[in-house]
Parts: structure tokens; C-alpha cells; sequence
């Protein structure tokens, strides 16, 4: 997981393919039918695209699931400020949380959780675990 993040982050989406499953299922929060590879590649490509800085806050295993924790931060120039060179400000985008299961070192299967405690009670974890 960590090496997928890690290739994520520097831009390097093949790495981020090759590390999972060719009929690799991704799970939205709103449910309904699972995310493919081409729709999957299509969301990373657009998401590294928009330049967001992305911290990973957790990332703990048990078994073959992996809970995640990521925050994504934009810059936000300040429209009042023509100059070019502007101080650009850091903002929270958003919070991700998920579980992915990992077999034979590929990803199989992402499921988004609208909370961390939904993706920690899906995995069988109390808060103070991790």
C-alpha cells in the first residue's frame, strides 16, 4: 500500500496500475456496481491531475484488509491578490477513508467508507487500536 501511495504522489500512475488486480473491484460510498481498471485509472489520473497535496494519516492491516486514512489539500490563490507571485494558501479538500484487500501483493478490492468509523468497523478495529 505504501508503495502505491508513494508512486501516487510522485506522479508515476504505472506503478499505481501495476500494483492492482486486473479485475480489481473499487467501491463507492454510494454504492451501486463496482469501478473497473479503465474507470480507476481514468479517477487517479484526474485526481494527480488536479495537484492535490495528498497526506496519508493511516494505514493499518489486518489480514488481507488495509484501512486507509488520506487528506487531500488544494491551493487557493487569493482572488483579490493580483500579484504574480500571490502567497498561495493550503486548504483541506477533503478526507478519504477505505479499506482495500491485498491478496498475493495485488489489489483486489477498494471499499470508500463516508467515515472512519464505518471503515474501522468494517475491519474489525477500535480507534484506540491504531
Amino acid at each position: 500500500m505504501l508503495r502505491g501511495y508513494h508512486a501516487f504522489v510522485a506522479g508515476d500512475l504505472t506503478t499505481v496500475a501495476s500494483l492492482l488486480a486486473p479485475d480489481v473491484e473499487w467501491y463507492g460510498v454510494g454504492g451501486g456496481a463496482p469501478s473497473g481498471m479503465g474507470e480507476i485509472g481514468e479517477v487517479l489520473a484526474s485526481r494527480y491531475a488536479d495537484s492535490y497535496r495528498i497526506e496519508l494519516e493511516h494505514c493499518v492491516g489486518k489480514g488481507e484488509e488495509v484501512l486507509l486514512e488520506l487528506r487531500a489539500s488544494g491551493v487557493q490563490k487569493d482572488p483579490t491578490d493580483d500579484r504574480p507571485l500571490q502567497t498561495r494558501r493550503h486548504y483541506t479538500v477533503g478526507r478519504y477513508w477505505g479499506v482495500a484487500t491485498v491478496r498475493d501483493g495485488l489489489i483486489t478490492r477498494v471499499q470508500d467508507f463516508p467515515s472512519m468509523q464505518a471503515a474501522l468497523d468494517s475491519v474489525g478495529l477500535d480507534a484506540a487500536e491504531i
